[in-house]
C-alpha cells in the first residue's frame, strides 16, 4: 500500500509539471505568432511601461509597480511612457488597473504640493467641511460619491449646491471598502464660485449633504416641466347678458268727467 500511494503522488508530479510546461509553451508559441502577425502584416512594436499592479490614486511608483511591454505601434497612446527612468520620482493621479500603459497625464512629479491636490481638476479647489453622523448621510459617503449641499437658513431649506464630487472622508482619499463610516470632515471639489457659496453656507446656517445617484448626469428643473396653461386654449367666446327692453314712455293726460276718469295719450 505504501509504495502505491507514493507511485500515485509521484505520477501526479510528473504530471502537473507536464502540464505547466507544456502551459507555457503554448503562451509562448501565442506571444510569438501574434509578434509574427504584426510584422507580416506591417505593424511594428513599441516598447512601453504598464502597470503591474494595480495602482491607488497618490502611489509613488517603484520597480514592482510597473514593467516593459511590447505592443502594436498602432495601438500606443498618446503620451504613452516608453522608458523606466521616465517613471522615476512619479505619484499616480488616477486609479490604473494592471496592463494599462501608463501616460504623461495620469502621472505627476513628487514634491509637487500634496497628494491631494494632484487629484484637482484645472480651475478647482478642495474645500473641507465638517459634518457629524447626519450631515455626512450616516458615513455612506465615499471619495468619488457625488453629492448637493442644502442650505437651512431658520425654517428655509434650498438646494445651494449641486453634483459636488467628494475627494476625501476626513483624510482617507481613496477606499475599497463599501461599509458604512463616520467622519468628522469632507473635502468636496468645487470652483472658485462655488467655493464661496460653500463657506457662506456653512458659516450663516445649517448645511446638508445629499448622495446622487452615480447615473444622474443632469439636473431636471422641476418648475420647467410644469406648464403653464394657455390662456386662449380652453377661452370661451364672451356672450354680453341680455338687456331689458325699454319701451318707449308715451305722455298722457287724465281726463276726469265727474265719476268717470279717462286717459288720453298725446302724441309727441
Amino acid at each position: 500500500m505504501k509504495i502505491r500511494t507514493l507511485m500515485l503522488l509521484l505520477l501526479s508530479v510528473v504530471f502537473g509539471l507536464g502540464a505547466a510546461w507544456m502551459a507555457n509553451n503554448w503562451l509562448e508559441q501565442q506571444s510569438a505568432a501574434s509578434a509574427r502577425q504584426i510584422e507580416q502584416s506591417g505593424g511594428q512594436l513599441t516598447q512601453v511601461v504598464v502597470a503591474a499592479v494595480d495602482l491607488a490614486p497618490g502611489v509613488q511608483l517603484d520597480a514592482i509597480h510597473i514593467q516593459l511591454k511590447e505592443i502594436d505601434s498602432r495601438l500606443v497612446p498618446p503620451g504613452a511612457i516608453t522608458s523606466l527612468e521616465d517613471t522615476q520620482g512619479m505619484v499616480t493621479k488616477n486609479n490604473l488597473y494592471k496592463g494599462d500603459v501608463l501616460r504623461q497625464e495620469r502621472l505627476t512629479p513628487i514634491g509637487q504640493g500634496s497628494t491631494l491636490s494632484v487629484l484637482l481638476e484645472p480651475g478647482m479647489r478642495a474645500v473641507t467641511v465638517r459634518v457629524n453622523d447626519v450631515i455626512g448621510v450616516a458615513g455612506f459617503l465615499l471619495p468619488g460619491n457625488r453629492v448637493d449641499i442644502l442650505f437651512t437658513e431658520g425654517d428655509m431649506t434650498r438646494t445651494v449646491l449641486k453634483n459636488l464630487k467628494v475627494l476625501a472622508v476626513d483624510q482617507t482619499q481613496h477606499t475599497d471598502e463599501n461599509r458604512p463610516k463616520l467622519v468628522r470632515a469632507v473635502t468636496l471639489e468645487v470652483d472658485p464660485e462655488q467655493a464661496e457659496k460653500l463657506v457662506n453656507a456653512s458659516s450663516n446656517g445649517r448645511i446638508q449633504l445629499a448622495l446622487r445617484n452615480p447615473n444622474d448626469e443632469q439636473d431636471l428643473d422641476v418648475a420647467a416641466l410644469v406648464t403653464e396653461p394657455d390662456p386662449t386654449a380652453d377661452a370661451k367666446p364672451v356672450v354680453p347678458a341680455p338687456q331689458p327692453r325699454v319701451r318707449p314712455r308715451q305722455s298722457s293726460v287724465d281726463l276726469i268727467k265727474g265719476t268717470s276718469q279717462q286717459q288720453i295719450p298725446i302724441k309727441s
